[in-house]
Formats: C-alpha cells, structure tokens, sequence
C-alpha cells in the first residue's frame, strides 16, 4: 500500500510539474555573435526587374541607418544584407528560409510586398525573427497574430478610406473604374476601394484585374472608357500603372487616375508614364513635418546623390527601431560574446515609444501602429507633391 502510494504521488508530482512548464512562455533562443563577429539585418525587398527600385531605395535606408547608428552594436559590426524577394510568395520564402538559416542575423526590414510577407512571415514566426516592413499594406500582413511581425505604416483598410475620402470630397468623383493587378495587395485594396466608394454613395462603372508583368492593356482601356467614369483607380505597382495611365490617355481617357503607395515613385512611375502621370493622385503612409527627416533627407542625398524613392525613409526607421531595441537588451557575455534574446527583443520594442523620421509609432498586440498618418499626393509638374494629410489615432 505504502509502495502505491508513493507511486501515486510522484505521479501527481510530475503532473504538476509538466503543468507548470507547459504554463511558461517557450524560449525563442538567442542570436549569439560570437566575439569579432559581425551583426546582420536582413533586408527581403525586389531588387531586380521592375519594382527595383523600392527594393534598393528600402536598402538603402538600412545602410544610412547602420551608418548613423555609429557602424556598431556594442562593438560588434552590423552590415546589411540584401536579399531579392523580387515581390512575389516563392522568391519570398526563400529569402526567408536563407535568412532564418543565418545565425547572425538580428531580424529582417521587409518583406517589401504584401504578397512576399504572408508566406515569408510563417518562416520567420517559427523561427522567431523579428520582421518590420515599411511597405506591407495588406490587413492580412499582422492579422495572422505573429508575435514577431511589425509594421511602420498603414494598412490597406486605412488607405483605401483615404483615397475614397479624397476622391469622392475633395475630387467629386461619382463614377469610378477600379482596375488591379491581381496580387494579394493590389486586389485587397482594389476591393477596399470598390467597398467604401459604393458605400459613400458613388458607382463602381468596373471591376477588373491584369496580370502583373503584361504590357498592353488594350481591353482594359476599352472597358473602362465603356462605362464613361470620373476616375480609375490603380490597385497595384509602379511598372503597370506607368504603362496603363498612358495607354488610357492615348485611348481618350481625360478624367482622374488615382492609385496607393505602390506608385508613389518618380522614376518608374511620373518619369516611366511619359508624361501621362501628370495630374494623378495617390496615397502613401507619410508624415510632413516629422521629427529629423530634413537631417535624414539630407544625409540621404549625400550619400545617395538623390531623393529617397518611397520607402527608404520608412526602412531607415525600422532599421534604426531594432538597433536601439536590440542595443537596450544585448549584453556581452563573459567570453566576449553578443548575447541578444530574441523574445525580448520584440517585447521591447512593443514596450515602448519610437520616434523616427517618419513620425511617432506605437505597436498594439499584433505589431500595427496605433497612430498614422496618410497623405494624399499629387504629380505636379513632374514632381509628387503633397497635397492633404489625414491622422488616425490619439
């Protein structure tokens, strides 16, 4: 009896053991650099074909802000490392799989696209590698609930308000074609769009989709002149915006072209469009104003000799973000090495408040921002000027 009964009870002492443990938040390891080793940000972005020149833009931005944070993190050099994720799911992945694979990488900018993300970021979730994207938009990007998985910049729901906003207010559009590109980011704003505009009292005339990569958009043109709208509205990249803004106008469209941040760019949208840019509108998560940009921009231009495309401001942000994050959390260990805990790393950042040159941010529990701004632009006389700013959060 005695014999089953001690038996019993290391059972239940067991039991309770287990139970404790499976209570405990599991460890996410640490990044260990070891003593005159180098720290590496990876950056997932397109950095070849047509989108290019976001992909080098977000580089960029990592590089100056490498620079500025002094080179070092508590010693050890940190690098940038690029990696072409070409804005699509399976180049994405891969990326993804090769970073995660790196033992001296600190966490990744980007991915640069909605579409590249959502794949890449279940790589980087089980993992545990910290991923902050200036550019992806889609809601779908942190409704996944990774812990992990940051974002600098509004997202598609926001924008197409915005945009709906501006367009049926400040533009007194009350018919519009809503093209897209048939990409997770694209149509998910193109169906926010067409949702909210039918909503504020306006007509969708059409609703249709392109595949990214074709050139002539003779049928779109077509359809869209059939049904007679005030606008069309872009759901999409640069590279296909610049080709149909110019075949609509070539086919006698005179009315408003209007698109989200995935245009805002002069070289390979004004300037690729041929001139037929001008006059068009779009949206873009950028505060005028905010704290130490001209200082950015101005080393920015230094080193780059020239304006920052897009989302080189954003990625110098997020960049600088995981520097001071991991810089508050690293410790240098007995033997000389950098010891960074990676789950503290994201709590830390989520802890706290972050002042960059794009404006002020505060993650909630899934890693948006509580408080952003959007920015109606304008392309005049060649150049994207701003013309209204909205806010959204305390």
């Amino acid at each position: 009896m005695k014999k089953r009964l001690f038996a019993f009870i290391v059972v239940i002492a067991m039991l309770m053991v287990s139970a404790g443990c499976g209570a405990k938040t599991a460890s996410w390891g640490n990044l260990v650099i070891p003593k005159g080793g180098e720290v590496k940000i990876g950056v997932s972005s397109a950095l070849s074909a047509g989108y290019a020149v976001y992909g080098q833009d977000m580089l960029n931005g990592v590089n100056l802000a490498i620079e500025k944070f002094g080179g070092s993190l508590k010693g050890f050099k940190v690098v940038a490392v690029g990696g072409d994720d070409q804005c699509e799911g399976a180049p994405g992945v891969t990326v993804a799989e090769q970073f995660s694979a790196d033992p001296a990488i600190l966490g990744v900018v980007g991915p640069m696209c909605s579409g590249s993300i959502v794949p890449a970021e279940d790589i980087y979730g089980k993992n545990h590698i910290l991923m902050i994207t200036p550019s992806g938009t889609a809601v779908i990007v942190t409704a996944k609930g990774f812990e992990n998985v940051f974002r600098t910049i509004p997202n598609d729901d926001k924008q197409a308000e915005v945009g709906v906003d501006y367009l049926s207010k400040s533009l007194n559009v009350k018919t519009l074609a809503v093209v897209h590109d048939s990409s997770i980011y694209g149509q998910g704003i193109a169906e926010a769009v067409q949702t909210k505009f039918t909503a504020a009292g306006g007509k969708v005339s059409s609703f249709q989709g392109v595949t990214r990569g074709d050139t002539d958009f003779s049928a779109v043109v077509s359809s869209v002149l059939a049904g007679k709208p005030d606008a069309v509205y872009w759901g999409g990249m640069d590279a296909e915006a610049a080709l149909l803004v110019n075949q609509l106008q070539k086919g006698g469209f005179k009315g408003i072209f209007f698109g989200p941040d995935g245009i805002k760019s002069k070289p390979s949208y004004v300037d690729a469009s041929g001139g037929s840019a001008e006059g068009s509108y779009m949206t873009f998560g950028a505060a005028t104003g905010a704290s130490g940009y001209d200082e950015f921009l101005a080393a920015f231009k230094a080193k780059y000799n020239g304006d920052p495309v897009a989302y080189g401001p954003g990625s110098y942000d997020d960049a600088m973000f995981m520097l001071k994050a991991a810089d508050a959390v690293g410790k240098v260990d007995a033997n000389g090495n950098l010891v960074v805990d990676r789950k503290a790393l994201v709590d830390y950042l989520r802890a706290n408040a972050w002042v960059g040159v794009t404006g002020r941010f505060v993650f909630d529990k899934v890693g948006d921002p509580t408080v952003v701004t959007l920015t109606v632009f304008k392309v005049v006389n060649g150049e994207i000027v701003p013309q209204k700013e909205y806010k959204f959060g305390a």
